[in-house]
């Protein structure tokens, strides 16, 4: 690769990784999930843990759409030097958010704890992971799948539940990472979401994936596992964050919830692979042969040969013998010709012979002619042709 081509590459890769935080991050805090500048209290702090999470998932989120975009300045087939180094370029870009978290938690006041080394902290971990994240984005594109769907699946989830505190009056709602936390639902549907919905969405994500990673006739253990890189994000920002220890078990749920998204998302994939249109076992059928239309019939005739040699048969034809003798008298005129022709050129003197009495004569034989042969060896053998022509003549 040129110096040009690892320009592009590892400046769009480092780029995209850094507005990828960055935006992300500025979407939370305009929707009101993220608030870094306030007093936590003891009984509430498990809702800054629950903060937590989401800057980790940002920063392993960021480095890998760094790397998928990357990847589309990377020729068809790189060698491993050139995905590991873009990979880590994007972890790089990714740790772009580590001082934007810093420097609004400078205003947070959270008993027994740093918040700016804290928040920090979880974003270079983020980060950090977020390396590999990348060079599997960068490797695999069903990687690159699982981790857009997931992706956007969660997203999805944050504005619902971010919807409807967008009337006003509304109090700003505490969202976690991968849960459907709708105010207008009551505390026992909550708990139950917290607890059954990244599962759930990692198993769809798993098996819709797998399916399309079959329908491209990727490998088996490729779709086993394309339910994996995405779930597996969130498995690793919630143990960044850890499960709290608060008594009504904010963030525990959810967090028990995400170590078991990866499974999911494998299991999901996994049916995938084994997937069968029939029953196990049974042969697949064919297709019927179309029948080709019978072909038709020769009706079998005498060659033109026969005809000749045999002449017309049945009632109506002469009677038999006559073709011989036919053919025997045609034979005797052609023989006598030729043997007129014989004689007048022997009598010639050399002078007046013409160009045709020079050259070569057939000598008939019983089957019609022989090859021919020079005028000097029919001159030897004039009688030889006059006493055969007699005899065809008796």
């Amino acid at each position: 690769m040129t110096f040009r081509t690892w320009a592009k590459l590892l400046g769009a890769t480092f780029g995209v990784a850094a507005l990828g935080g960055a935006s992300q991050l500025g979407l939370a805090y305009g929707l009101g999930f993220l608030r870094f500048t306030r007093v936590v209290e003891v009984t509430a702090r498990d809702e800054w843990i629950a903060q937590l999470a989401w800057v980790a998932w940002f920063a392993m989120t960021a480095a890998a759409i760094g790397a998928v975009v990357g990847r589309t300045q990377l020729p068809p087939n790189p060698p491993a030097g050139a995905r590991f180094v873009p990979a880590v370029v994007a972890g790089f870009g990714a740790a772009a958010i580590v001082p934007l978290t810093m420097q609004p938690a400078r205003n947070a006041q959270v008993a027994g704890v740093d918040p700016v080394f804290v928040v920090g902290a979880c974003a270079a971990l983020g980060a950090a992971i977020g390396i590999f994240a990348a060079y599997a984005a960068l490797r695999s594109t069903v990687a690159r799948w699982s981790i857009i769907t997931l992706t956007v699946a969660v997203w999805v989830l944050a504005v619902a539940s971010v919807a409807p505190s967008l009337r006003p009056g509304q109090d700003l709602p505490a969202v976690r990472l991968g849960v459907l936390d709708l105010s207008i639902l009551p505390g026992k549907a909550v708990d139950q979401a917290a607890l059954f919905t990244m599962p759930a969405l990692a198993l769809i994500c798993g098996l819709l994936i797998g399916l399309a990673a079959r329908r491209r006739q990727a490998s088996t253990a490729a779709i086993a596992l394309a339910g994996l890189p995405g779930p597996a994000l969130l498995t690793v920002a919630y143990l960044i964050a850890g499960p709290g220890a608060g008594a009504d078990r904010y963030q525990e749920v959810p967090y028990w919830a995400a170590m078991t998204a990866a499974g999911a998302g494998v299991f999901g994939s996994v049916l995938a692979a084994v997937f069968r249109r029939g029953p196990v076992g049974a042969p697949a059928e064919s297709a019927p042969t179309p029948e080709r239309p019978p072909l038709p019939q020769r009706e079998s005739q005498p060659s033109a040969i026969a005809q000749a040699a045999n002449g017309p048969t049945g009632p109506t034809g002469p009677p038999p013998g006559a073709g011989a003798a036919q053919a025997i008298t045609g034979r005797a005129s052609v023989a006598a010709a030729v043997a007129a022709r014989a004689s007048a050129a022997a009598q010639r003197p050399d002078h007046e012979l013409r160009p045709s009495d020079t050259g070569v004569l057939p000598t008939p034989s019983f089957d019609g002619f022989t090859p021919p042969q020079p005028r000097a060896a029919q001159q030897g053998r004039e009688g030889e042709l006059t006493d055969w022509v007699g005899g065809l003549g008796r």
